[in-house]
């Protein structure tokens, strides 16, 4: 799983997440700072090229810039799921 973060225009991250939400299973986007716009994708490998060319189709659309993880980036939640049996 490859992770790639962003800073969008917050008004810009619900048109985000809906466009690659159509396309189902190519990647999950997760807003880490909603006040500055700071998004994480997590992509699986096999789909990494396919995000990249809608990233850069994007990029003429909204306000889209890939910035380096750093220790500030931390994550509200874990990207993996977990799931709970309490049967």
């Amino acid at each position: 799983m490859l992770l790639r973060y962003f800073r969008v225009d917050r008004r810009d991250i619900g048109y985000f997440r809906f466009t690659l939400e159509a396309y189902e299973g190519l990647a999950t986007l997760s807003t880490l700072d909603a006040r500055n716009g700071i998004v994480v994708l997590s992509i699986p490998e096999c789909f990494a090229e396919d995000v990249a060319a809608l990233l850069a189709a994007l990029a003429h659309e909204i306000s889209l810039t890939e910035i380096p993880f750093s220790e500030d980036l931390a994550l509200p939640l874990p990207l993996k799921q977990e799931t709970h049996n309490d049967a």
